[in-house]
C-alpha cells in the first residue's frame, strides 16, 4: 500500500488555474468525476489545484475560457525536470568538485628550510626520487614516514634527521646536517685568527708567537697566534701555529614570547581503534569514545591508492594540554633563559653567557617582543693557512 501511495504521488502535478468564476471551474471538473487532491484558492480569480498527471490532460478539456499554468511537477518528475534544466550547471559544478578533489591531492609547492644552500639542493634532488616536487600527487602520511626513513638510512653521512609536514597542498621540509667528528685538516704553515670582532679574555698558545694578549680588541681575520716567529738574532722562520682563543662576542637578539604558552604531555593512557581514511578524510569505525587531544601510531592494513583509500589500525596515546599564562615580569625571566639555551644549542662555540640585558620590549594583544643584547665568551680561533717562497727551519 505505501510503495502504491508513494508511486501515485511521484506522478502529481501543481496547475493554477485564472479567470472568472473559478469556483464554477471546479464545480465542473468535480462533476467530471476529475480527481483532485488538494485546492488551495489564491485570489477570487485564482486556484492552485494538486492532481495526478494522467488527470491533467482531462482538466485541459474543460478549460473553456479559463487559462490553466503548470507550477510544477511532485516526486521523480520534479526531479527529472530540474535535472534537465539545470543539466549544464550540474555538469560544471560536478566537473569543478572533480578538480578541487584532483588539485587538492597535487603538491603546489616544496619548501626545505634549512640555512646551507647546498644541503637545500641535496635534499630536493632527494624528494624528487621520491616523487616529492611540484605538480606530482601528494603523499601518505605512512608513504612519508618510509621516504623519511629511506633518505636518512641512504644518507647517514650526511643527514642528522629529517622531517616532511604537509601543510594543504604544501610540503616543508626541515632537516639537520651530520656534524662528523671529522680531524681539522692541518697545515705546514699557518696562523691562529679570530673568527669575530671580539675581546680577547684568554689565550693559549702552544705554538707560534702571540700577536694580541688578554683584553685586546680583535677583528675578523686578524692574527692573534702567528705562525711566523722572530728569533732574537732577527731571523724569521715560520711554522704551524697552533693553540686556544676565547674572546668576549657580543649580539643582539630579537624574538616575541606569548602571554599564553601551551604544553602537551602524555597521560600514559592509551586505546586501539580502527579508521577509514579517504582522500585524506578521516572517518573512525566505532569510534565512540575518543580522546580531546591524543598522538597516534598507525599501521595500514588495507590500501587502495586508485581511489587513495586506506584503512588502518591506529594506537592513541591520550594527550593533557595546559596553558601557562604568563605576565610580564615572568616573561622577562623566561625569554633570557630561552634565549642562553638557544645560542648554546644552536652555537656550539658559546663557553659562557655572561650577561643577557632587555634593550626595549613592546607588549601586544599576543605577547611581548624582545630586543635583547648578550655577551657570551666564545672560541674565536680559527686556522689560516699561508705559504712561504723557501723552507725554514729552526736553528738546532
Amino acid at each position: 500500500m505505501r510503495n502504491r501511495y508513494l508511486e501515485r504521488f511521484d506522478n502529481r502535478i501543481r496547475v493554477l488555474v485564472v479567470g472568472n468564476n473559478v469556483q464554477n471551474y471546479l464545480k465542473r471538473v468535480l462533476k467530471r468525476k476529475i480527481h483532485i487532491y488538494r485546492v488551495i484558492p489564491k485570489s477570487r480569480r485564482e486556484i492552485e489545484l494538486i492532481l495526478d498527471y494522467s488527470e491533467y490532460e482531462k482538466l485541459l478539456e474543460y478549460r473553456s475560457v479559463y487559462e490553466i499554468h503548470v507550477l510544477g511537477y511532485m516526486g521523480k518528475k520534479r526531479i527529472k525536470d530540474k535535472f534537465y534544466q539545470n543539466f549544464l550547471l550540474l555538469l560544471f559544478m560536478g566537473f569543478g568538485l572533480m578538480m578541487i578533489i584532483l588539485f587538492s591531492h597535487v603538491i603546489s609547492q616544496v619548501e626545505i628550510i634549512h640555512q646551507d644552500k647546498e644541503l637545500r639542493s641535496f635534499l630536493s634532488s632527494e624528494l624528487k626520487k621520491y616523487g616529492i616536487c611540484k605538480y606530482t600527487f601528494k603523499k601518505s602520511y605512512q608513504e612519508l614516514e618510509k621516504i623519511e626513513s629511506n633518505i636518512l638510512k641512504n644518507n647517514k653521512d650526511k643527514l642528522e634527521w629529517i622531517e616532511i609536514v604537509e601543510y594543504g597542498t604544501k610540503y616543508t621540509v626541515r632537516a639537520e646536517g651530520r656534524k662528523l667528528n671529522q680531524e681539522k685538516e692541518v697545515y705546514q704553515y699557518q696562523h691562529i685568527v679570530s673568527r669575530k670582532n671580539a675581546v680577547i679574555t684568554r689565550i693559549d698558545a702552544t705554538v707560534g708567537e702571540k700577536m694580541k694578549f688578554v683584553n685586546d680588541y680583535v677583528k675578523k681575520g686578524e692574527i692573534v697566534i702567528s705562525g711566523e716567529i722572530l728569533l732574537p738574532n732577527n731571523t724569521k722562520v715560520s711554522t704551524m701555529a697552533k693553540g686556544n682563543v676565547l674572546g668576549e662576542v657580543w649580539y643582539r637578539v630579537s624574538l616575541h614570547y606569548p602571554y599564553v604558552y601551551q604544553e602537551s604531555r602524555l597521560t600514559g593512557k592509551k586505546r586501539e581503534v580502527y579508521a577509514l581514511y579517504f582522500f585524506g578524510k578521516r572517518f573512525g569505525i566505532f569510534d565512540f569514545h575518543q580522546y580531546r587531544v591524543f598522538e597516534s601510531k598507525k599501521k595500514i592494513l588495507f590500501s587502495f591508492n586508485m581511489l587513495d583509500i586506506q584503512m588502518v589500525r591506529e594506537v592513541q596515546y591520550e594527550a593533557d594540554v595546559r596553558d601557562e599564562i604568563y605576565t610580564e615580569d615572568i616573561l622577562e625571566k623566561k625569554v633570557s633563559s630561552y634565549v642562553s639555551d638557544k645560542l648554546k644549542r644552536d652555537n656550539p662555540y658559546i663557553r659562557e653567557i655572561k650577561e643577557i640585558k632587555v634593550l626595549k620590549q613592546n607588549s601586544d594583544e599576543v605577547g611581548v617582543s624582545f630586543q635583547l643584547f648578550v655577551r657570551v665568551v666564545e672560541d674565536i680561533g680559527e686556522v689560516l693557512p699561508f705559504s712561504v717562497d723557501h723552507l725554514e727551519n729552526l736553528p738546532n
